[in-house]
């Protein structure tokens, strides 16, 4: 089994004072990174140092905050020589500050990777490599781990293609994991951008549309870390999950995955009626009904 920090965490942090390299970007494809964050100062910096330690420097980092009031801001300053854009503010959710971000970004290849995760050593590198080895190629994905908040490994995510076929397995448990996924300001702009509706799915609706506007790669490199643990958004808000997916397969027009979607929505709420009637029936909740000190 892997151990955690396999990078990151130690050795992010052995350079508490990155080489300002900022005059040194001769590297053909610049690469714009929008990190959306909201009080998380705590890992924030992991994700700063993932960047600003990478060996590729043609880059720029762009930090959209949603109005943190923890110690973001002096994060954030430690580290502002090599930020080329921070906005805070009160915003619209994690989904509008994306495509806020990007409408500064003006690289060539756009990523957005959340203030709790973090890039492992020579993904950008690898990355522009895979996109000047194959100029006719929009979106690149690679593979990743998934590690606690306390950095201990928990499971690999392969990398697959972004095709129809692939994306919809979603519900398989196959799906292309966001930190490791790259691709060209070109098919970024005819996406439209994600949809500010979604708060959890919105990486999984671009990926279905960026599958008919491009051509993906993907590489078996580990490119990302993400953090998984109880109050990061996608496990706390399991129910929004399945909702949002329904509605991200209507939107998309795959007919077949919002019927199953919406017959295992049924059957989840069927066995907690289930569950509801039987504890009514119970002997203690009658005699608390008697007493009066059940409503």
């Amino acid at each position: 089994m892997k151990k955690y920090p396999l990078y990151g965490w130690e050795q992010l942090h052995k350079l508490q004072e990155p080489k300002n390299n900022m005059n040194d970007r001769n590297e053909l494809l610049k690469l714009s990174i929008v990190i959306p964050t909201l009080n998380q100062a705590s890992t924030l910096e992991d994700t700063l140092l993932s960047i600003i330690n990478q060996n590729y420097n043609n880059y720029e980092i762009i930090v959209m905050d949603g109005g943190s009031l923890d110690e973001t801001s002096q994060i954030i300053n430690k580290y502002r020589d090599w930020i080329q854009h921070y906005r805070s503010g009160k915003d619209g959710g994690q989904s509008q500050a994306i495509n806020k971000g990007f409408t500064l970004a003006s690289g060539e290849i756009y990523a957005w990777i959340n203030s709790d995760d973090f890039y492992l050593p020579r993904a950008f590198t690898r990355i522009v490599d895979e996109f000047n080895r194959s100029p006719d190629v929009d979106i690149v994905v690679g593979a990743g781990d998934i590690i606690t908040k306390d950095c201990k490994f928990l499971r690999h995510i392969d990398s697959m293609e972004m095709s129809r076929k692939n994306l919809i397995r979603w519900h398989e448990d196959k799906w292309i994991m966001q930190q490791s996924c790259f691709w060209s300001a070109g098919i970024w702009e005819k996406s439209g951008g994600v949809d500010e509706s979604l708060n959890l799915l919105m990486d999984f609706d671009l990926w279905l549309r960026f599958s008919l506007l491009g051509k993906s790669s993907s590489i078996n490199d580990e490119l990302a870390i993400m953090r998984y643990y109880p109050e990061a958004k996608t496990v706390s808000l399991k129910t929004n999950v399945r909702e949002e997916e329904a509605y991200v397969y209507a939107k998309n027009n795959e007919l077949n995955e919002v019927r199953r979607v919406v017959c295992e929505l049924e059957e989840s709420n069927r066995e907690l009626r289930r569950v509801i009637e039987k504890h009514d029936k119970s002997m203690a909740t009658r005699i608390l009904r008697k007493l009066r000190a059940y409503k």
